[in-house]
């Protein structure tokens, strides 16, 4: 398995109740909210084991727009039907019974704290370039996922105006690892 890039909370600075929680993390307005007030909470738990074909029904039948793959039980990437879909030329070099393990092989796993706040959120994310990431509780269990467009949705336009910019040029195709 790979390393994993667990997004934990960040420890107020500041003088409580004399700053508001942007100024006291030093965050545009908007970066200060949690993820679990912007994560989705419906989406499919599966194994990395899992065929791709399996992988593309699940999605289908279960109406879920976000699939996390878990790794002896521990979640460990958030994948969407794009993931399964895109990078044609990858998809080919995979055998026919291709699984989710040979998808997310390559990937940093990112997962976030629902008590992070997103600032820091979306920094792991668009560093290690996961569209979508798992979003686990305090003991690490899984209570959904975070969507990198949400989150940038969900900030004011100064800061949506900031990420987007940092996003433009992004491949479907993760860079190479930084080992």
């Amino acid at each position: 398995m790979n390393d994993i890039v667990t997004v934990s909370p960040r420890p107020r600075s500041g003088i409580i109740g004399e700053s508001t929680n942007d100024e006291t993390y030093g965050v545009l307005s908007g970066e200060d909210r949690l993820v679990r007030d912007i994560m989705t909470q419906k989406v499919a738990i599966v194994e990395s084991s899992m065929s791709l074909e399996d992988a593309s029904e699940t999605i289908n039948n279960q109406k879920m727009s976000i699939l996390v793959v878990c790794e002896n039980g521990e979640p460990v990437q958030a994948l969407t039907e794009l993931d399964l879909t895109s990078d044609k030329a990858a998809r080919e070099s995979l055998p026919s019974s291709g699984t989710l393990q040979e998808i997310i092989k390559n990937r940093v796993s990112v997962r976030c704290r629902e008590d992070a706040i997103l600032a820091d959120a979306m920094h792991a994310m668009i560093r290690h370039r996961a569209s979508h990431v798992p979003v686990v509780d305090a003991t690490g269990g899984l209570v959904g996922a975070l969507s990198l467009v949400d989150a940038v949705g969900a900030l004011s336009p100064p800061a949506a105006e900031l990420w987007s910019a940092k996003m433009r040029g992004w491949s479907v195709i993760p860079p190479p690892s930084q080992s």
